[in-house]
């Protein structure tokens, strides 16, 4: 009789229990597939950094996921257990169902599953500093951004310098010491318009629906309300002219607004009311070397020749692993050589540079050009270009003698404030020797420039001009001597500077 009730207890349990799980399976697949589709709707959403998932559809996923592992430890558990371990598995089978129930309830209600992702910007890729002077600005730039008494920041220095190197370690920084500031970097560059700024600015706080707008004044409205709602950095990066920030939405006027802007020229930092303006110079000669071999991968010790060669050269990137003292010389000698490096050899440096030249007007082109004909690292006295440009009538020849010299200062000045020539001390200036390779580069076959006793001998043999020569400087430690009866066929010469120096 035992055994009869116990046999009927367990059909009739098993019945039970397959009847539930049956019937939670069905509304677990429902489920499950209901989960599917609002993780792959909200997986292609979150991909554009735009939107982000709701709290309550997060954790409606994280529920799922959850309850699917629960019932598969159920129907496990089922396959060992007895009559009265199936009994209370099928109490649990019950409420799991009941749980999927409302889980697919909650599913129907979702108004939306996104919301609109208030972004804080993005960490961006950075090389290592190097230098003191690198590490010493950043730390500069950040106390700088800590004080409620700076709102804007200038970062200014010669093309390729590193000036947007090191604003991106800026960037990073704010991650990094999770500060609650959102970093909005615009890359401005040569070729922009105050529209596409706007558009940009917009994109990133959120603000959709400006790029409806067409006025100009009524987008920067709008962007003033929108970023005066948030605690937002923004850094304007390779700025080559004078914006209008007041068509950015006006953000020097914004509470915990700051402002970045990395350009060539101390002028427009001026302009744009920078109140903290910070240069960005050129590496030591001992770090500019570090930083070279480790471009190079040059991690053995090198000869000394070679080094010193190398030392002379620091855009040879070609020298990859190479130890042998002929091809540094080799390479040496064309580096330094602009007529046999052809156009499509140009390196990523000169271009950079070549940016501000392009920029220039012509009589300041030919006055940076002429102060190309000195030697590498020479002071140059401030009175010589300018003395050069009234020559050369690059100012206005009608003036008097002092409007002139005026002019030929202000034109000398432009050229140092876009970090074209280096100010030394007062009276002086100088060329950074990577800004006169390329200025050597644009006069090839123009101009020849000779400082090195080594090659004067052989240059000064008549058939060694080029016909087309229009500045030759010679200068040099040594005498120069132009022997008896040399005649050179060069029509169009007009400058020809023979000078010793010490």
């Amino acid at each position: 009789m035992e055994k009869l009730v116990e046999y009927a207890f367990n059909t009739f349990a098993d019945k039970n229990l397959e009847s539930t799980l049956e019937t939670l399976k069905n509304n677990l697949n429902s489920l499950s597939q209901k989960a599917f589709d609002v993780q792959e709707k909200t997986n292609n959403a979150e991909l554009s950094g735009k939107k982000k998932r709701k709290r309550e559809v997060e954790e409606w996923l994280k529920q799922v996921k959850i309850i699917k592992n629960e019932v598969r430890r159920v129907e496990s558990e089922v396959q060992t257990q007895g009559f009265f371990g199936k009994f209370f598995k099928g109490d649990q089978a019950t409420q799991l169902n009941e749980k999927v129930h409302q889980l697919v309830e909650q599913s129907q209600h979702f108004v939306e599953l996104l919301i609109d992702y208030e972004t804080r910007g993005e960490e961006l890729l950075t090389t290592k500093l190097c230098g003191k002077g690198f590490k010493a600005n950043l730390k500069r730039i950040w106390n700088f951004l800590k004080s409620d008494e700076v709102l804007s920041i200038g970062i200014y220095g010669m093309g390729g310098v590193g000036k947007t190197a090191l604003v991106k370690h800026i960037n990073n920084m704010f991650f990094e010491k999770r500060k609650e500031k959102c970093v909005c970097w615009i890359t401005v560059s040569q070729v922009f318009s105050i529209k596409n700024l706007q558009d940009e600015i917009a994109d990133f706080i959120g603000l959709h629906d400006l790029f409806n707008e067409e006025n100009e004044e009524k987008r920067a409205a709008r962007l003033n309300q929108a970023i005066s709602r948030k605690n937002i950095i923004l850094i304007l990066d390779d700025v080559w002219e004078n914006l209008c920030l007041e068509k950015l939405g006006d953000p020097l006027h914004i509470k915990d607004c700051k402002l970045i802007l990395t350009t060539r020229s101390f002028e427009v930092c001026c302009r744009m009311g920078c109140q903290k303006k910070v240069e960005v110079q050129k590496l030591h000669t001992d770090e500019a070397w570090d930083l070279f071999k480790q471009k190079l991968g040059l991690d053995m010790a090198l000869d000394p020749e070679v080094e010193e060669i190398a030392k002379s050269g620091k855009s040879l990137r070609c020298m990859r692993d190479e130890t042998s003292i002929h091809v540094w010389r080799n390479e040496l000698d064309r580096l330094r050589d602009p007529s046999i490096v052809q156009d499509d050899e140009e390196d990523e440096v000169f271009k950079v540079l070549k940016y501000s030249f392009d920029r220039l007007d012509l009589n300041h082109k030919l006055c940076f050009l002429c102060c190309s004909l000195y030697p590498e690292d020479f002071k140059i006295r401030k009175w010589q270009p300018v003395e050069r440009c009234i020559s050369e009538e690059l100012v206005h020849k009608r003036k008097s003698r002092q409007s002139q010299l005026d002019q030929g200062h202000s034109i000398l000045n432009k050229l140092v404030k876009i970090c074209l020539l280096e100010s030394v001390e007062e009276d002086w200036v100088k060329m950074h020797d990577l800004v006169r390779a390329m200025a050597l580069k644009i006069t090839k076959r123009k101009y020849m420039v000779i400082s090195e006793s080594r090659s004067l001998k052989e240059i000064l043999i008549e058939g060694k001009w080029i016909k087309d020569l229009e500045k030759v400087s010679l200068m040099c430690k040594d005498i120069i001597e132009i022997s008896d009866g040399m005649s050179l066929d060069c029509p169009d010469l007009t400058t020809l500077i023979c000078r010793q120096y010490n």
